[in-house]
């Protein structure tokens, strides 16, 4: 089935989602906020399904101890700041998308990532999540978190002024340590950012996820999953009435 020069290369998804959802991921602005883990396996699925505009946020470089969950990084990329290595590699990946490097702090740059469409979560710590997740409940920005530590994962979706924020069903993050300081199992990661980049296409063609307003636990070394209702807390600090 032939779609035209710039969408052949997508053209077994198209058997899947259609040229219409094709069009929608093309003309969408996702950030990515964390470019570990989590947030450089989620930046590669989206740029490879063709999201055209990629903002990734990180203050990081490169560790050797990274690329064992971090594909999209090799050894070349070790001391290089992880937004720059990322968007480099990403253009390889699809040269048709724009992809724009953030090297920094998130809260100190608020003001670049108003205006995107979702936000996915690449963070390693609560304290962290929780302003991101302030921050996409005051601009009404769908939100798709994750964390993974040792075997274990946790994926839900946030959609301001619908579902419960992080805030409502996470406790403050002060003090909190990062989650790779007790290991993490590199499978879980894969599982967890495919998940994320699966709610955030979603959200892009359909405007809600399966995971809006739930929390899904899984176990890599069990393959056992749950899935959790949410509810919206009315004393929440962050979202509530």
């Amino acid at each position: 089935m032939y779609y035209g020069p710039d969408l052949l290369r997508f053209d077994r998804q198209l058997l899947i989602i259609g040229r219409e959802a094709q069009l929608k991921l093309r003309d969408s602005r996702v950030a990515i906020v964390g470019m570990g883990g989590l947030g450089s396996n989620v930046a590669m699925q989206l740029a490879a399904m063709g999201v055209g505009h990629l903002m990734l946020v990180d203050f990081d470089e490169v560790e050797l101890t990274n690329i064992n969950r971090q594909p999209l990084y090799d050894e070349s990329d070790v001391k290089k700041p992880k937004a720059i290595a990322a968007s480099q590699k990403l253009m390889k990946i699809n040269s048709k998308i724009e992809v724009i490097p953030i090297v920094g702090r998130f809260e100190q740059n608020t003001y670049r990532i108003e205006n995107v469409d979702v936000i996915v979560d690449g963070l390693d710590s609560i304290s962290a999540r929780l302003l991101l997740n302030a921050f996409a409940v005051k601009f009404k920005i769908p939100y798709v978190f994750a964390s993974v530590e040792g075997y274990y994962g946790n994926v839900s979706t946030i959609l301001p002024g619908k579902t419960a924020c992080l805030r409502c069903f996470m406790r403050s993050g002060k003090g909190d340590e990062k989650a790779c300081a007790h290991g993490i199992y590199p499978p879980a990661v894969f599982m967890a950012s495919t998940i994320e980049s699966s709610e955030t296409i979603s959200i892009i063609v359909n405007g809600t996820s399966p995971l809006a307003g739930k929390l899904l636990v899984f176990d890599a070394s069990s393959y056992v999953f749950d899935v959790t209702n949410l509810k919206r807390n009315p004393s929440c600090p962050v979202c509530g009435d």
